[in-house]
């Protein structure tokens, strides 16, 4: 809630509280209330108001207390009788009637009695904020999309509150921030609610199974909060009540989660919600004087040491509070909760897009019905841009906060990116193995990203936006590299590829297909973009110096076989050639062509025919 509007709320609060109370239910209602214990407060007052239901002044605190809490609907009916049982309505009560009202999205309803609230113009700019907010609100809403919004069930939602959804990329974990019953340390908190824990769910068979509380060390006896996953699920950013507020990062190792450490970029003030770019290099999160307000998205970047830039604000922030940013796995779309641009109450989920030059597009409102006159926030959003998940408080839930999943319409923005999952497999004991996995950009021959498979699980997932040829390396010591290729054009959409990776030891007869090795079509001369693989092969060679191996050339069957022949036999020399130059003894190599007289595909199908032409290493 706007610290605007929550200062007037709570100040109608100290004028109506000036008139004598004599029932020990409405004393009891106003202590807690001015102690902020909002949940308790109501309690009482509901008690209350079985005693008399018309009246006003407890009507009044219990819609303040719904607007103050939720669901905030829940407001309205309560607002109303304080106005029509009050002789007269005070310029507060209107302003809290405008409040339920706006929460009702009664737009007009609203603006009139928030222009009634302020006969003096005395709050003209919270007031002008506020019919502005409507005016949006009607604009959305009367253009509502076609979008399916559903609670995610009680299986992952309690009684409690339950908010902050974070995805890894390919939906198969959940986790979430709960206030429930059974949280580690079994405390409550001074209003009332338990800590915050960390609670995992697995995807089988396409839905979500029970929750889980992931336990120590993560969770602890006070607050701690999942803000941020990576797309494969392996890094988690934690948000815990110390120094003002801080984001701490852990590892999964195997099946169990790390001790967290503190990001470099937490400072005296309060840093919460964290997310890193598809290639991890880039970090968003957020940062405010306080818990409470003036919260504003920053970036930062890896440098070449490892560590983080000094952070620098985004220019889509605005005077009012920015949260929850989510990097999509295509790698340029910004989701982000704000209270400023175009909202229509409270946090509205916005996307921006990061262009080319590094530039961020006008935020874009999602519109009805993601985004109401209520809180919208934590939203993010599967690679294939399917599915998305946010919090909201919308009344008919399991609690007073529950986690939605959202059916988004895929035609209007179909992501551009390749999702690549799979497990990485040890030839020798055939079991899952831990594996690093380089991501270079074969036209400039950056290395973008460096990750690594689980170490219990094998399993790997990485994003890949489209618009750049890719090769992909996968190590581990004493065994072969793997490389695969991967080639996206801008418009290609959404891919996705599940590979299991047996890695191949290094012995005799071993052998990998190099398959980042490009030439010029019917020709030996190598292209610019092989150079990546080159360069890894010849550091093979050099860390292993009692290797020798032949470099095979093979081909299709497409054209006359003599030369095909003739060409395989070339580009293998060509290889050689490069290897010779970059210090690898000539006594070491072997260079053959095979023509296509050992085809791994059919030469029926273009795709087969691709897999044929290709460079193989064996060792000798």
């Amino acid at each position: 809630m706007n610290k605007l509007i929550l200062t007037y709320i709570l100040s109608c609060f100290l004028f109506f509280n000036s008139y004598s109370q004599d029932d020990k239910l409405i004393k009891k209602g106003d202590a807690a209330f001015a102690a902020k214990s909002y949940t308790e407060a109501l309690t009482a007052y509901e008690l209350a108001l079985q005693q008399n239901k018309d009246n006003p002044y407890v009507n009044f605190m219990i819609a303040k207390c719904y607007l103050l809490t939720s669901p905030k609907q829940k407001a309205l009916n309560y607002a109303g009788v304080a106005i029509r049982k009050s002789n007269p309505p005070s310029n507060e009560m209107y302003f809290v009637y405008g409040q339920a009202l706006h929460q009702n999205q009664r737009w007009d309803s609203a603006i009139y009695y928030y222009r009634k609230s302020d006969p003096g113009k005395t709050n003209y700019k919270l007031i002008s904020k506020l019919e502005t907010e409507c005016s949006y609100g009607k604009k959305y809403t009367s253009n509502a999309k076609d979008i399916k919004i559903t609670n995610a069930g009680a299986l992952v939602n309690s009684q409690g509150m339950d908010y902050l959804p974070v995805i890894t990329a390919d939906m198969s974990k959940l986790y979430f921030t709960s206030r429930r019953a059974g949280s580690i340390g079994g405390k409550l908190d001074s209003d009332g609610l338990p800590f915050e824990d960390i609670y995992m769910c697995s995807n089988v068979g396409g839905a979500w199974n029970q929750a889980l509380n992931i336990g120590a060390p993560l969770n602890t006896a006070v607050h701690d909060a999942c803000v941020g996953i990576s797309e494969d699920g392996q890094t988690m950013f934690v948000y815990r009540g110390v120094n003002g507020g801080d984001i701490f990062q852990s590892e999964l190792k195997g099946k169990k989660w790390g001790a967290a450490t503190p990001l470099p970029v937490n400072t005296e003030f309060f840093e919460t919600s964290a997310c890193l770019s598809p290639d991890e290099r880039t970090l968003f999160f957020v940062r405010a004087t306080n818990a409470y307000e003036n919260r504003d998205i920053y970036m930062c970047s890896r440098t070449v040491g490892g560590n983080w830039s000094k952070p620098v604000k985004l220019p889509i922030n605005t005077p009012f509070d920015e949260d929850a940013p989510f990097m999509h796995p295509d790698g340029k779309t910004l989701y982000f909760s704000s209270k400023g641009h175009t909202s229509m109450g409270g946090y509205d989920v916005f996307k921006t897009t990061r262009t080319s030059s590094g530039t961020w597009s006008t935020p874009e409102n999602l519109g009805s019905p993601i985004n109401t006159a209520g809180d919208d926030i934590y939203f993010v959003l599967s690679a294939d841009g399917k599915i998305g998940y946010y919090s909201s408080n919308k009344e008919g839930g399991y609690g007073q906060q529950d986690i939605y999943s959202i059916r988004m319409p895929v035609a209007e923005n179909v992501p551009n990116l390749a999702l690549l999952k799979g497990k990485i497999l040890d030839d020798q004991t055939g079991k899952p193995t831990e594996a690093t996995i380089t991501i270079t950009d074969n036209q400039s021959k950056e290395v973008i990203a460096k990750y690594h498979s689980n170490s219990e699980t094998g399993e790997y997932i990485i994003a890949l936006p489209s618009g750049t040829n890719y090769g992909v390396a996968i190590e581990k010591e004493g065994h072969l590299f793997y490389s695969e290729n991967v080639t996206l054009n801008a418009t290609d959409g959404y891919k996705e590829y599940r590979q299991d990776i047996t890695l191949v030891t290094v012995r005799t007869s071993s052998k990998i297909v190099l398959k980042n090795i490009f030439f010029d079509s019917g020709k030996s001369t190598i292209q610019a973009t092989s150079f990546s693989e080159l360069k890894k092969l010849t550091e093979l060679l050099k860390n292993n110096p009692t290797l020798r191996v032949e470099i095979a050339g093979h081909t299709d069957n497409i054209g006359d076989e003599t030369l095909n022949q003739k060409l395989s036999e070339e580009r293998a020399k060509t290889v050689v050639t490069y290897l010779i130059q970059n210090g690898i003894s000539a006594n070491r190599l072997v260079a053959k062509g095979y023509g296509s007289s050992q085809p791994v595909g059919s030469n029926a199908t273009e795709e087969g025919r691709q897999k044929n032409r290709r460079t193989e290493m064996k060792i000798l």
